[in-house]
């Protein structure tokens, strides 16, 4: 059967990041197709997926997780006609920071998909510097690590504190998974190998019990055709940064040039990029937050609309 594997972690924890280097690694040797999942509209990490990497296929599944009922007659679609028409010989479901996995076990179990995908590995990234933060905040997070064969400690160079606090608290949540530590996620494919005799094991305590549905933190998508100026688009990212612990995605610039930007919590990353050619979108992740509030406060620094 088909090795099916799973990549969790919350948001900004450098999930995208781990995948593009295990595709740099496997997809000159092996049929690699990729399943990402967001919970907005749309997605950015495709795009970036795309820009670095060749010769693996790519499937998105938007607005929504694919752990929750209302996307699971969408997943298993996908995935029956990614299985038929590529042929994969490796799956990657890179799953949304928002998402709650406990239910991943059930979700492989489906009539449709039980006798051609065997769950292989489940993978997730903590993010070091937020670690703490992000555990307070969501009991997803929690379910993210709770459910893991791997739990990969990433951005430990951004780390000031103490990484043994962080472990022990990865251990009380799951004794099963083995854990790596990590910068710019940066794991070779054979280090992520899982023993048979503990394999899914974690997982397995939770059979039963369903995902969450949608958080309370939303995900709203910003689409344009204006092009700010580069420090027009810092100014906007810094004010719209202190109400949206997560922004993402790229923006047009009026002099021709293409900038990225990552936000997670208090860091904020700003990257000029050279080959992209696509729409400005950006990605922005909050609590209370409305898309026409998010048009409004970019509209403070521009004088065109928005489509």
């Amino acid at each position: 059967m088909l090795a099916f594997n799973l990549i969790t972690g919350f948001l900004g924890s450098g999930k995208t990041t781990l995948l593009s280097n295990l595709l740099q690694e496997l997809s000159p040797k092996k049929r690699i197709a990729v399943i990402q999942n967001e919970f907005a509209p749309s997605g950015v990490d495709g795009k970036e997926l795309k820009q670095k990497n060749e010769g693996f296929k790519l499937v998105e599944i938007n607005n929504g997780s694919v752990f929750c009922v209302c996307q699971l007659h969408t997943f298993v679609q996908s995935l029956q006609q990614l299985i038929l028409e590529y042929k994969p010989e490796i799956i990657f479901l890179e799953a949304s920071g928002l998402a709650d996995p406990i239910s991943i076990i059930e979700l492989l179990q489906a009539d449709q998909l039980k006798d051609i995908v065997t769950l292989d590995k489940i993978i997730s990234l903590v993010d070091a510097p937020n670690f703490f933060r992000g555990l307070s905040s969501l009991v997803r997070f929690k379910h993210q690590i709770m459910v893991a064969d791997t739990l990969i400690i990433n951005k430990t160079d951004l780390f000031e504190g103490d990484l043994k606090d962080i472990n022990t608290e990865l251990k009380t949540l799951n004794p099963y998974a083995e854990i790596i530590t990590t910068s710019y996620g940066k794991v070779d494919w054979e280090a992520l190998t899982v023993k048979e005799t503990v394999k899914s094991k974690a997982a397995q305590r939770y059979m039963g019990q369903e995902s969450e549905g949608r958080p309370d933190m939303k995900a709203c998508v910003l689409r344009t055709h204006e092009k700010l100026s580069e420090q027009q688009f810092r100014d906007f990212i810094e004010d719209l940064h202190l109400q949206c612990p997560r922004i993402k995605g790229y923006l047009n610039l009026d002099d021709g040039r293409v900038m990225s930007v990552h936000t997670v919590y208090d860091s904020i990353e700003f990257v000029l990029l050279k080959n992209y050619v696509g729409p400005s979108e950006l990605i922005a992740f909050g609590y209370n937050l409305k898309i026409t509030d998010l048009k409004k406060k970019f509209k403070r620094f521009s004088n065109s609309a928005i489509l």
